[in-house]
């Protein structure tokens, strides 16, 4: 079997789950494994509207277009639906990224949530903010954390590529005493983002993120169609390791 086949049979098998927990979810309410680090951010988003405070999310150095494109795609999804909590009030969240490519799908993030409130005199395109990028964005992760901590941010949320410059935002993060949530598709920053973070996503645990903030049917469905596929996928690791016995 070829590994183009081999992928049409997984995407298969991965779109028939996910409808079929459609079909469930549809027919019964059901909860879905608690993520702590969802629940945190959506307290923080109305902790910040009402003590007329910013939130900023950083993307690090994900891109639409790149190896990275899921991930930016997902965390840029993350922040409209807590954007949209953000939008009633006249302070508008900061985003920062290292990537250019990155700019307009921020700004248009942010349209869309203001938007959706019906509240563009908000809306401030300058809230996306761009610094410059590298091998390890240390220049990009100074100027961002810095930024955060002069308009005294109320939270860092960290959604997509991150290296070991997270540190920097887990030092200025603990230095303001402002919450911090992190997230990285790389397995150094994803251990820095551990020990650091007051709440963390780990692994594809980012990717299901719409599914916790107003998911719609389908995307619930698909989040417990993970869930089962990969209890499959142990049991069936499982059953070959013993059969080798």
């Amino acid at each position: 079997m070829s590994n183009s086949e081999l992928t049409w049979i997984l995407l298969a098998i991965a779109s028939a789950a996910s409808l079929t927990g459609l079909l469930i979810v549809r027919r019964r309410t059901l909860a879905l494994r608690p993520i702590p680090a969802y629940v945190v951010l959506q307290e923080s988003a109305a902790d910040a509207v009402e003590s007329d405070n910013q939130i900023h999310f950083s993307m690090g150095s994900v891109a639409p277009g790149q190896a990275s494109t899921i991930s930016a795609l997902t965390a840029a999804e993350i922040i409209y639906r807590l954007g949209e909590r953000l939008a009633i009030s006249p302070r508008p969240p900061l985003i920062t990224f290292s990537d250019p490519l990155t700019l307009p799908l921020a700004q248009d993030t942010l349209r869309r949530a203001y938007e959706f409130r019906q509240k563009m005199q908000y809306y401030r395109s300058s809230a996306a903010a761009w610094y410059p990028q590298g091998p390890r964005a240390l220049a990009y992760a100074a100027g961002a954390a810095s930024l955060s901590a002069d308009v005294d941010a109320h939270s860092n949320v960290l959604l997509g590529r991150f290296g070991i410059e997270l540190a920097l935002f887990g030092e200025s993060s603990l230095r303001h005493e402002q919450v911090l949530i992190a997230h990285s598709d790389l397995p150094e920053g994803q251990a820095i983002a551990y020990v650091q973070a007051d709440q963390v996503l780990l692994g594809e645990e980012l990717y299901v993120g719409p599914a916790y903030m107003k998911g719609r049917p389908l995307e619930i469905g698909g989040v417990l169609a993970q869930d089962v596929l990969r209890w499959a996928v142990i049991l069936g690791i499982l059953i070959a390791a013993l059969q080798a016995l």
